[in-house]
């Protein structure tokens, strides 16, 4: 398997051939092709205005947000790279085939992205039910753990999944009708819990964080039961690759 390649030793970046090691991408790749980047997603100006997908038009919206606007919740929302080519390895690798060394890489990635938008507050689109005790850890979850411990965000854990029905299994239409069954807010207990972090109540700003963005239902999910929450101001969403 590709991850045992990856821990093997020196093996050649995905990206342009040269050797690497401990990440299928080389030194060089990560800082030209994702680190530099980042500033360009953060400001870059011909977006659509309620999904984030880069425009080819002069129009302020995509054609699929046209038709059916889909981030309804979602005060903004900043995907950071194209989910094609090498992304789409890199996404393999890291969510399929356990490469957990790029967690720590795309964690530097979102950190980047986020004190640019300046988010303090970061809630991680929760796994399926059962998911970290079959596979020993969540990409999701480990890549918020980074955010939290090694570059200082707050994470609060305020949803949970309710549905072990995983979402590339279903058309657009289904994502949307299961999504908005698939999530709720924790438990009371829980809650308290999670909110000693930002002093006992809900922050008035916060940040979806999840992978990817293939049709929006996750996030819109997610954002709406946020919203439910009145003091919740300002909901955005980060996710490092928009189909």
């Amino acid at each position: 398997m590709l991850f045992f390649a990856f821990l093997g030793g020196k093996q050649h970046c995905i990206i342009c051939g040269k050797g690497t090691y401990s990440l299928p991408v080389c030194r060089d790749c990560r800082n030209e092709r994702f680190y530099k980047n980042v500033n360009a997603s953060v400001f870059y100006q011909n977006r659509c205005k309620i999904c984030g997908r880069p425009l080819i038009s002069t129009k302020e919206s995509c054609p699929s947000c046209r038709e059916t606007a889909v981030l309804k919740n979602l005060d903004f929302h900043l995907p950071l790279f194209h989910y094609r080519l090498w992304n789409k390895e890199l996404l393999f690798l890291w969510k399929i085939e356990g490469v957990r060394t790029l967690s720590g890489f795309f964690a530097g990635l979102c950190s980047q992205a986020l004190k640019k938008i300046d988010v303090k507050y970061i809630v991680p689109v929760p796994p399926r039910p059962g998911k970290i005790q079959k596979n020993g850890w969540d990409q999701i979850d480990e890549l918020c753990s980074f955010l939290e411990l090694r570059y200082g965000f707050c994470r609060l854990n305020l949803l949970e999944r309710t549905s072990n029905l995983q979402q590339k299994k279903l058309g657009r239409k289904e994502r949307f009708l299961k999504s908005e069954l698939s999530y709720c807010m924790k438990n009371q207990k829980e809650l308290k819990k999670e909110l000693k972090k930002c002093g006992g109540d809900f922050p008035e700003e916060v940040c979806i964080i999840d992978d990817v963005c293939t049709t929006g239902a996750t996030l819109e999910a997610c954002a709406s039961i946020l919203r439910a929450q009145s003091c919740i101001k300002k909901i955005k969403g980060l996710t490092l690759f928009i189909v």
